[in-house]
């Protein structure tokens, strides 16, 4: 399989949430970089595979190895995304499969990872890790509570995601063409009508948005 896929890290927004000087992607925890565990947990699992790491002015990876490609990304996540396959296309690098995962989840799950890499065997387009809504869902209005969401078949959707990879690109291209805009990549082929599954993840796979997401990540890792 590792051949038969690439890995696409996606870095490259500028942290407008997390209200720090230093952006989140290089924020050190227990004196290690957050885009630095995902970039090593994938060298590590994954040595053969093609791996583009999508970031910004701001970022510097080091010491990039044969296999790996560091690019600019966009104004939004659609469009860094759209400047990563452009260049795999360009380059004649394409893949059967094509692995996204978002560097402000550091803390990866091998066993998720594996899960993940079978479920794209069967007979669907991409796939998401995710985790069903357990807590009550509310709906606010300039901070009051209007109505209650029923939780029933809610899940939160994570990274790493997998695609085939032509049906990622062209669903990438058509919502790029219609001036959509995406929460996250599976939507993408979820616009466009394609099968896509969601497999359990550890629910420890939590995605650094704010500051005091810090406190709970450095316990995890």
């Amino acid at each position: 399989m590792n051949k038969d896929l690439s890995v696409v890290l996606l870095g490259a927004g500028q942290s407008k949430r997390f209200q720090s000087s230093t952006l989140k992607q290089n924020y050190i925890i227990h004196n290690k970089r957050v885009i630095d565990y995902s970039i090593d947990f994938f060298r590590y699992h994954f040595r053969a595979t093609n791996k583009y790491y999508v970031i910004n002015k701001k970022i510097n990876i080091k010491l990039l190895k044969k296999n790996e490609h560091s690019l600019y990304g966009s104004t939004s996540r659609l469009k860094s995304l759209n400047n990563c396959l452009d260049y795999i296309l360009r380059n004649n690098l394409q893949t059967k499969y094509t692995l996204i995962h978002d560097i402000a989840r550091p803390v990866l799950d091998i066993t998720d990872v594996r899960n993940i890499l079978k479920e794209i065997k069967k007979s669907v387009d991409g796939s998401s890790l995710g985790y069903p809504l357990t807590n009550a869902i509310k709906e606010l209005k300039n901070g009051k509570i209007t109505e209650n969401i029923i939780r029933s078949n809610l899940w939160s959707t994570f990274t790493p995601q997998i695609f085939k990879t032509n049906k990622l690109y062209e669903s990438i291209k058509f919502c790029i063409d219609k001036r959509y805009d995406i929460d996250d990549d599976i939507e993408a082929l979820i616009i466009n009508n394609l099968r896509c599954s969601m497999v359990l993840s550890n629910p420890c796979n939590i995605k650094i948005t704010y500051k005091s997401d810090i406190e709970n990540i450095k316990k995890l890792l």
